[in-house]
């Protein structure tokens, strides 16, 4: 069999709807929101969890606001966390919505 015989070329089919890496599917979440809230985040998780390590090392004196402080830098490090994740979960949104869109006016043309 002759491999330049033009009968018999078979052509693979072109993936529709290739997989995106991770990093790419992160960087097109990234790009639909405001930098300003993840930095936001992030601030808050490292500045809580160093009051609480803080407070938990014991540089706080008085055992009361030591407490206070772990108390505190707990909540605040929980809000960053949901912060972040609320941020990171509604970026995809619009952009899915668009994109769902434009496939099923595609589809109905067809």
């Amino acid at each position: 069999m002759n491999r330049s015989d033009p009968k018999n070329v078979t052509f693979k089919k072109k993936n529709r709807h290739p997989k995106k890496s991770f990093l790419k599917s992160i960087s097109g979440k990234l790009s639909a929101i405001n930098v300003f809230y993840v930095v936001s985040a992030v601030s808050q998780i490292i500045l809580g969890l160093v009051v609480t390590l803080v407070s938990i090392l014991n540089l706080v004196t008085p055992m009361f606001l030591a407490a206070t402080l772990s108390l505190i830098g707990c909540i605040v490090a929980m809000l960053g966390l949901y912060q972040l994740y609320d941020v990171l979960k509604g970026a995809g949104g619009s952009n899915d919505l668009v994109r769902d869109a434009i496939e099923r006016a595609i589809k109905s043309r067809n």
